[in-house]
């Protein structure tokens, strides 16, 4: 983990966390039948899937965008 500099401490709470939050995952698809749409009809369910969206997909662009700013050409 040092080598590819992830911090342990929100290693360990996804690892303890992880299987609480696919449980429960799988319990309202059971309850809304299977209808995956349930969790984008629902402003709070939509905005907590938007946000957790941008935090994982964020931080990629900007590396991304400063390794371009620092090539020269």
């Amino acid at each position: 983990m040092r080598a590819l500099d992830v911090p342990v401490a929100p290693a360990i709470v996804g690892l303890i966390l992880g299987p609480l939050a696919e449980q429960q995952f799988r319990r309202a698809l059971a309850i809304s039948q299977g209808d995956a749409t349930v969790f984008l009809t629902h402003p709070i369910s939509l905005a907590l899937l938007l946000l957790a969206t941008l935090l994982v997909a964020l931080p990629p662009i900007m590396r991304q965008r400063a390794r371009a700013r620092r090539r020269p050409g």
